[in-house]
């Protein structure tokens, strides 16, 4: 399904930095950690947003995206997991993530799942949330989808918003097997 949807996006913009390549084109996105390609997030067609945040900016979007992580969530919220990579130098070190991860499937409910510390006020190189809540609606527009965030070395970091909606929507979390937080 990775070499699917990276040949479905084909050439396009390249940002990166020493943790994640992201690839944007006219035709879909993606996301894959250089050290680990198996990490990897995209979407097919022309739903998916993004931009240019500055730092500011990107603080206050991984605060928000914490506050919703930690926060209460509501009945209607059925996933919530947050991955944030501060430093990186192809090993990972608990001391520069922070990883959050809870999923309720019908009336069980798995975690909430906590590694790592949060370092409010530090800008990551990456941060990663998955969500399907009602409580998304403000970061990502819809209640069902990802959200990310890529450092770059100057003041322009890329935020990418993919929601997940209509029947077509195919998640890799959900195929059968063995399971593993992000």
């Amino acid at each position: 399904m990775i070499d699917y949807i990276k040949d479905q996006v084909g050439e396009g913009n390249e940002y990166v930095n020493n943790l994640v390549r992201v690839v944007l084109s006219e035709r879909g996105c993606y996301y894959e950690f250089r050290d680990m390609p198996e990490e990897f997030s995209g979407a097919v067609g022309s739903g998916f947003r993004w931009e240019f945040v500055g730092t500011k900016g990107g603080l206050d979007l991984l605060e928000k995206a914490h506050q919703l992580a930690i926060g209460p969530e509501t009945p209607d919220s059925t996933e919530i997991s947050l991955m944030v990579i501060y430093a990186w130098d192809g090993l990972f070190r608990r001391e520069d993530t922070f990883i959050y991860h809870w999923l309720r499937q019908g009336r069980e409910e798995e975690g909430p799942l906590m590694l790592g510390t949060y370092r409010p006020g530090v800008l990551p190189l990456f941060f990663k949330l998955k969500v399907d809540s009602s409580l998304a609606e403000p970061l990502l527009g819809t209640r069902r989808g990802v959200l990310f965030f890529v450092a770059n070395l100057s003041d322009q970091h890329l935020v990418v918003r993919i929601p997940h909606v209509g029947p077509g929507v195919t998640d890799l979390n959900e195929v059968q097997g063995a399971r593993l937080v992000h």
